[in-house]
């Protein structure tokens, strides 16, 4: 009887641990598929903000997307450069407007 006990209170220590995992997720305000993306570079920002939107988004409201969801400070012309060199590399990224920036398809 005190192995049913006991596999009963571990089955409901592994429900509760779950629940609790999924209330700190949440408590921290960031999209899962955000939240699991490992950065080296302010680009790597601004690549996984395009990439979760999946629409072509301004430098303003990249830069206000990074700030609030990754505690992110991008400096604007710092952050234009760079996409433009990436951009006349061909690489990554296009721009679709004046300071509109989106993924490059494959």
């Amino acid at each position: 009887m005190t192995t049913s006990l006991d596999d009963y209170l571990e089955i409901q220590k592994e429900i509760l641990q779950a629940q609790l995992k999924v209330i700190y997720r949440h408590q921290r305000k960031i999209p899962p598929q955000m939240r699991k993306i490992k950065r080296t570079s302010n680009l790597s920002f601004v690549e996984d903000i395009l990439k979760n939107t999946g629409t072509p988004i301004h430098i303003s409201e990249i830069i206000e997307i990074a700030k609030t969801e990754f505690n992110a400070d991008l400096e604007r012309d710092s952050i234009v450069s760079a996409l433009i060199k990436k951009i006349k590399a061909g690489k990554t990224f296009i721009r679709t407007a004046p300071n509109t920036f989106a993924l490059k398809k494959d």
